[in-house]
């Protein structure tokens, strides 16, 4: 199958969530994310916090196609995402989304609402949470873990209000966060051992901690502060100061605990030969296969978040972005053989691993860029009519190939799915510097196309290709441009209805084709 913009108009009209009752709410004090429903809305003041591992990739090009290595690092990045957890619960960070290795947590306790006082003690205790993850991965879990490559760690913080909403489906917890301090926190996420923070946060802080810090750069237009190899085991009197207690420890032992309890032999790793089933992957029952990344980016989406000034207002967004969710993973799913694994915030993260087998990549290349022209043609053609005068939200989407492991970490009712590989983080890095309406391929991916319309529409841009504008429906004006050019196009006539239609040059050019484009074959 493959895209229809009939199809995908109907859908859309369908599925348009205008009926969806949402509700808006301030944060609660006492708010448990994971009770929230789909129906909830809820308006955050605070911190978002994200953790990170930067040389992760370097861990996964490790461990190649040795299986053997992959479960090491199973297991490793298990253990982390449980412990990141636990660490959450003790500083009362409340725990979003874990994202692999990268965990996001929003600090919003103590909470009054907005405009409240208590920015000043949400900063200091975001912080301090900051300065405790990266002391951990750095100097326990890299300790447990000698036969994996040595984790860095860093944290990106920015405050402001975001929304909490739930997009997954029934029973199945995924919690976004829609705000432009939400996308900063992840913007800003520096190298080894390093904090980032905004000037807004930096002013709140208190002089113990703000002599750690050292103006950095500017970022999406806001000013960053910067901490490196700041930790509470080279720091004991700044922990003694802030009543931190640092048991190194019992958190070693914790780790090993975590550790011993899944071992390496019953991790299994299995080829992907049907499309991935991510219902049935636990920690122990993995999938590895040869796939497409592809990175979708909503641009500009977060921007009328921002500016909601009234609930209403919220309440159309969010149903905007269900909309616009639901019509993606239609046509991932349904127009061609394509998975979304996971939101983040407004993006989403998906592979195509269909047809499978080693003899298939042209397939598997060509299949995913028309996927990507598809997610661009739903957006320009057919979701925007539907957005009202929000005219700017367009998508930007990465794209590259590679070995991916696919995945589900948690408890059973908390498992996240994951994936990995090292064009998994380069197809987010495609994304990342695309801008509106751009689609990013690898260099690879470029090589396996074989339409001549297509590959025009790609202009190399370092070690990848950029097209800007591609969709179906242009694509089919410049083949009929073309056609006219060439003496190619004709009309046809079917239900009453008068068609325009193409023919190769070679069919054109037999004496018994007429080359006036007027007349029908």
């Amino acid at each position: 199958m493959a895209w229809n913009e009939k199809r995908s108009r109907e859908r859309v009209k369908k599925n348009d969530f205008a009926d969806l009752d949402l509700n808006v709410r301030d944060l609660a004090r006492s708010m448990d994310f994971s009770n929230l429903g789909r129906k909830d809305v809820r308006r955050a003041e605070g911190v978002h916090l994200y953790v990170d591992v930067p040389n992760f990739h370097r861990a996964v090009a490790d461990a190649g196609n040795d299986k053997q290595k992959q479960r090491k690092l199973v297991r490793a990045s298990s253990v982390l995402r449980r412990i990141q957890g636990e660490l959450m619960k003790d500083d009362d960070v409340g725990d979003i989304q874990r994202q692999t290795v990268r965990a996001h947590g929003l600090v919003f306790r103590p909470y009054d609402g907005k405009d409240n006082p208590n920015h000043g003690a949400r900063t200091k205790q975001a912080v301090i949470h900051a300065i405790t993850q990266n002391t951990y991965v750095l100097d326990v879990f890299n300790g447990v873990f000698s036969d994996v490559r040595d984790f860095s760690s860093a944290v990106g913080l920015a405050s402001g209000t975001s929304y909490i909403c739930n997009v997954g489906k029934t029973g199945k917890r995924e919690l976004i966060s829609l705000g432009t301090c939400a996308n900063l926190a992840a913007k800003i996420i520096g190298g080894r051992d390093s904090i980032t923070i905004t000037a807004e946060m930096y002013e709140a802080l208190p002089e113990c901690l703000q002599g750690h810090f050292e103006k950095s750069e500017v970022v999406a237009d806001v000013q960053t502060y910067r901490a490196t190899g700041l930790r509470w085991s080279r720091n004991s009197g700044l922990a003694e100061e802030l009543g931190v207690e640092w048991n190194e420890e019992k958190l070693k032992k914790e780790t090993e605990r975590h550790r011993d309890n899944l071992p390496l032999d019953q991790i299994n790793i299995s080829e992907a030969t049907t499309l991935i089933d991510v219902s049935k992957l636990t920690e122990r029952n993995c999938k590895r296969t040869e796939a497409v990344t592809f990175y979708a980016d909503l641009d500009g989406f977060t921007r009328y978040v921002q500016e909601a000034e009234t609930d209403d207002k919220v309440v159309s967004l969010i149903r905007q972005f269900h909309m616009i969710r639901s019509e993606f993973h239609s046509v991932a799913g349904t127009d061609y053989d394509g998975l979304v694994l996971q939101h983040r915030g407004d993006c989403i993260l998906g592979i195509m691993h269909l047809p499978s087998g080693s003899g298939k990549h042209d397939i598997r290349c060509q299949d995913a860029v028309d996927l990507a022209i598809a997610l661009q043609s739903s957006m320009e053609h057919v979701l925007n009519e539907h957005l009202a005068d929000r005219e700017d939200i367009h998508v930007a989407v990465g794209v590259d190939v590679g070995k991916v492991i696919v995945s589900r970490l948690g408890k059973q009712g908390e498992r996240i799915s994951i994936c990995f590989g090292p064009e998994v983080t380069e197809a987010e890095r495609l994304q990342m510097i695309s801008a509106a309406k751009q689609i990013r391929i690898a260099s690879e991916i470029y090589c396996q196309l074989d339409d001549e319309n297509v590959t025009e529409e790609f202009t190399k841009r370092g070690s990848a290709y950029v097209a800007t504008n591609l969709t179906f429906p242009k694509l089919d004006e410049k083949k009929e441009e073309k056609a006219a050019e060439e003496g190619c196009l004709g009309t046809s006539f079917e239900n009453n209805r008068m068609q325009v239609t193409t023919k190769s040059a070679a069919i054109a050019a037999q004496p018994w084709q007429t080359s006036k484009p007027w007349l029908s074959e």
